[in-house]
């Protein structure tokens, strides 16, 4: 099911701004290729809310502009992010290929948290030329679609979480990809970042809030 979320732009999000996950890989150098296995992996904020008071959560593969991002399919839902740290998904095709592509993870406290934006190439690997950049808070990104499921993928359950689509859960921590950004270095460094962390408190508050503003209060 796709959803669309309106965000609004505010000048006093970053300071507002609560984590919960900090989402280790994919980042904004991850390559995604279709058809193959990835791991997704995050760690504990260290932020209140913590992720140990919150941990069940739904990730999503999402796209779109700092203000307006479509959920494009979801990779796991229902996973208890505070005892595993890692899920596995198959890689779907996508078009356009770029760096338009980003994560959406919310727990069922509502909390809410993104990583940058990353790459999904073609079928044949072609990156693609896309790369979006701006303001903080005004990347346009862009809009990709899902042209077909991940090959061979297929939900596989270990222990208390419930993945669905093609993600797999992992039972037990696992380490970022290779070369991969420590994840407490600022994301705000790459201009063209898709998001960063923040809690239900704010978009209650402040009624939505800026990616790339979170991102720096998130990393």
């Amino acid at each position: 099911m796709k959803f669309t979320a309106t965000l609004a732009v505010l000048s006093t999000v970053a300071s507002m701004a609560a984590a919960f996950v900090a989402p280790v890989d994919p980042w904004g150098e991850t390559v995604w290729t279709p058809n193959t296995k990835v791991q997704i992996t995050w760690k504990e904020d260290d932020v209140a809310p913590l992720l140990s008071t919150n941990p069940i959560v739904d990730i999503f593969l999402a796209t779109g502009s700092d203000q307006v991002q479509t959920s494009l399919e979801p990779i796991a839902t229902k996973v208890d992010a505070g005892k595993v740290t890692s899920v596995e998904y198959t890689v779907p095709t996508v078009s356009p290929a770029g760096k338009i592509y980003f994560l959406y993870i919310v727990s069922d406290k509502g909390d809410k948290a993104w990583s940058t934006r990353f790459t999904i190439t073609d079928a044949s690997g072609n990156p693609g030329t896309l790369k979006p950049s701006g303001p903080v808070g005004q990347n346009p990104g862009g809009n990709g679609t899902i042209v077909s499921p991940g090959a061979g993928a297929a939900p596989s359950v270990s222990g208390s979480a419930a993945p669905t689509g093609s993600a797999t859960v992992s039972g037990s921590p696992s380490t970022t990809s290779a070369g991969a950004k420590p994840s407490g270095a600022a994301p705000d460094a790459d201009k063209d970042n898709a998001a960063g962390s923040i809690g239900a408190s704010v978009l209650s508050v402040a009624a939505a809030a800026v990616l790339g503003a979170a991102a720096m209060v998130a990393f």
